[in-house]
Formats: structure tokens, sequence, C-alpha cells
């Protein structure tokens, strides 16, 4: 009897703090991640006018500004997603922390993200750097059924099953 009241305080206790967890991150990492590409967008106008305002410049030499600047834009945002990751982490619970670490221990990099779009992108090299912001700027919506899924799959040896 003293077990099963143990187990049914430490399970409202682990809801109550994932619930939490869960309301820090859509505030402080889902939301803020969303505006990622508009203001990407937004600095890529500034930062291409800046570099291109008043000067005679061949359409080559333009074109090669836009994917520096994209590029840089880019990497710029896998950076933040994963420094917004890790600042949140510092926020949430001890095992909201724990189990954010069995799902992704840490954040992609930049390298690791160019090479995945890189296979499955052949539209050029400015599409694929907006391909990257705008992955950049996704917050995984489904971490508990992914978590689910991990352990399913840790306990069982196999795939998750289909929920």
């Amino acid at each position: 009897m003293y077990f099963a009241k143990l187990l049914a305080a430490m399970f409202i206790y682990l809801s109550y703090a994932l619930y939490q967890d869960q309301k820090i991150r859509d505030a402080e990492y889902t939301k803020p991640l969303s505006t990622m590409p508009d203001n990407a967008r937004a600095l890529y106008e500034q930062m291409l006018s800046a570099e291109t305002s008043g000067k005679a410049l061949s359409d080559e030499a333009v074109a090669k500004i836009r994917l520096e600047i994209l590029a840089t834009l880019s990497k710029g945002a896998v950076a933040q997603r994963n420094h917004e990751m890790s600042a949140v982490r510092q926020k949430i619970s001890s095992f909201g922390y724990v189990l954010s670490w069995f799902l992704k221990q840490k954040g992609l990099s930049y390298q690791q993200i160019f090479a995945k779009y890189r296979l499955d992108f052949s539209e050029g090299d400015q599409q694929l750097h907006l391909k990257i912001i705008e992955s950049a700027s996704r917050a995984n919506p489904s971490v508990f059924w992914k978590l689910v899924g991990k352990l399913q799959n840790s306990v069982t040896g196999g795939p998750p099953a289909k929920l």
C-alpha cells in the first residue's frame, strides 16, 4: 500500500514537472525559434543592402554576396537553436533535463545539418541555406511521443509501435 502511494505521488510530481517544463519550452524555445525565418529574412535584406547599395556590381558578384550572407545566417540559425536549447535545459526540472538529454544529448553542428540537407537537396546553395534556417526554427512538437518511442525501443530492442 505504501509503495502504491509513493508511486502515485512520484507520478503526480513528475507529471507536474513535465507540464511546467513544457510551458517553459514553449515560451522560451518553441515560440522564439518560430520567428527565426522572418528575422533572418529581414537581416538578409539589411545585409544585402549594406553590401550592394551604391556599388556597381556584376550579377555574379551579387550572387556571391547573397550566398555568403545566407551561409552566415544559416550558421547563425543553427548556433542560435543550440544556444536556446541549452539555455532552456538550464531552466527546466532535473527530470526534464535528463529526459531531454536522453532524447538529444546536444544539438547538431552546422556541419552535420549541412551534410544532411546537402544529400536531400538539389535546388542550389541559396535554397539549401534557406532550408537550414527554416529547419533551425522548428522545434519538435511531439517530444513526448518521441520519448515514448525511444523508451519503448530501448526496452523492447525494436522499433516503437505505431501510436
